[in-house]
């Protein structure tokens, strides 16, 4: 049985964040190496959509950190090129 989850994650600053960070992850999101796990992550209004589709509980805890690290990475890495610390 699939299990679903849909996280979203609010950007706490303003103007393309979102943007820039869901472009950045999209390529990871389409070329995970697992077959037990796919994710979709998309930039709305402020917030980054990520949708985690696994096939167990495993799969699901392991997608869900690493995007959510890959998230935080980017975010800081936005931060300082954009000089918003």
């Amino acid at each position: 049985m699939e299990k679903h989850v849909k996280v979203s994650i609010s950007i706490p600053m303003k103007g393309r964040a979102s943007e820039v960070i869901a472009r950045a992850l999209k390529i990871e999101a389409e070329s995970v190496s697992s077959k037990r796990v796919k994710v979709d992550i998309k930039a709305s209004d402020g917030f980054l959509n990520l949708e985690v589709r696994a096939s167990d509980l495993t799969a699901m805890r392991a997608g869900i950190n690493s995007f959510l690290r890959w998230i935080d990475a980017a975010l800081q890495v936005y931060e300082l090129a954009s000089g918003k610390t």
